[in-house]
């Protein structure tokens, strides 16, 4: 975690530098106070001030954009008797980094969020746990509210979670199932969506898909083709976790181009290990004279997921092909607050 230390008296500076010593960072220099918060509210995932509340709001005011992005901001008095968790408590992290630093300097946590003051179930920190994205933030304050507000949650998954790690509050069903409460929180790699008032999505990065082009082909196509496999096989965006191909197309600019633009990693499927999987890929004898492979998308796809669910065979579109296959995830669990 990179973080940054901003003080204005001697005694801050000392505590600043106590702390940094402590758990890493960087300590700023007191000149530019302004710009120096600026770029490291852009640049790190936590920053810590040793000085009042005010000062702080005041200067980062105009930088907040979102709680899915904005940075752990901590403040503490010069004498490290109070430790507040000021902005992204859960997601980035400022609730437990208080916790943490006033269990070191032997002072008090300042934590405001309430489900962390009610001890109950907060779904962004499962998802950050689990390595679940949250596609629609919005949603997050209706299911928060209603377990505060002591209400049941129906959690509506297609994957596998540790039952009994759950409070009572949050009751499990399968995802197929109409959820039995007004806010539901949905567990699932595809689109289809959950009828329910209230319901936040939730990702597993557990889609593989395997990519096969002509030489040259255009970004834009490949990226249309990209788009449209997803939609009609209902896939998320948000569960795809990297895309794969063969060798001869590890350099293939449209191919890149995608990784790029979505953030994607590219794994590249050795051509020895295509040759030696038993799997039945759908053949083309096409493929095989161009590659020398009996399939590219489909069985990138698999060997890429670690010999996964197949969810789809090579599907064509003009000059492409892709194919998907699902990873397995381990049970999702549920982490008391204090572990």
């Amino acid at each position: 975690m990179k973080t940054a230390y901003f003080w204005l008296t001697p005694q801050g500076k000392q505590l600043a530098e106590q702390l940094q010593a402590h758990f890493g960072g960087t300590v700023e220099p007191k000149a530019d106070f302004a710009e120096a918060v600026r770029r490291a509210f852009a640049d790190c995932d936590a920053l810590v001030f040793v000085m009042a509340t005010g000062i702080v709001v005041r200067t980062i005011a105009p930088l907040v954009q979102s709680k899915a992005s904005d940075p752990a901001v901590l403040v503490l008095d010069q004498r490290g008797k109070h430790v507040i968790s000021l902005l992204s408590g859960h997601l980035g992290g400022a609730n437990a980094m208080a916790e943490q630093a006033a269990a070191y300097l032997g002072g008090e946590a300042v934590i405001t969020t309430a489900t962390d003051v009610e001890h109950v179930p907060a779904f962004d920190l499962f998802a950050k746990e689990n390595h679940l994205t949250i596609e629609n933030l919005e949603e997050l304050k209706y299911i928060s509210g209603a377990l505060v507000a002591g209400e049941p949650v129906s959690l509506c998954t297609a994957f596998p979670v540790e039952k009994n790690a759950f409070p009572e509050t949050v009751q499990i069903q399968p995802f197929s199932e109409t959820p039995r409460h007004a806010c539901a929180v949905a567990i699932a790699d595809t689109t289809e969506s959950v009828a329910a008032p209230h319901v936040l999505y939730l990702r597993p990065k557990s889609l593989v898909l395997g990519v096969g082009c002509k030489k040259q082909i255009p970004p834009a196509h490949l990226e249309q083709c990209f788009r449209t496999f997803l939609q009609e096989y209902h896939l998320s965006l948000s569960a795809v976790e990297k895309l794969a191909t063969i060798g001869l197309k590890r350099e293939e600019p449209a191919i890149l181009a995608l990784c790029e633009k979505y953030r994607l990693p590219l794994e590249i499927v050795a051509d020895a290990d295509i040759q030696a999987c038993a799997y039945p890929f759908a053949a083309s004898a096409f493929v095989q004279q161009v590659t020398g492979l009996p399939s590219v998308s489909e069985a990138s796809a698999y060997l890429a997921s670690g010999c996964g669910e197949v969810l789809t065979g090579k599907v064509k579109y003009s000059g492409v092909t892709f194919a998907a296959c699902r990873k397995t995830i381990e049970p999702l669990h549920w982490k008391e607050r204090g572990q």
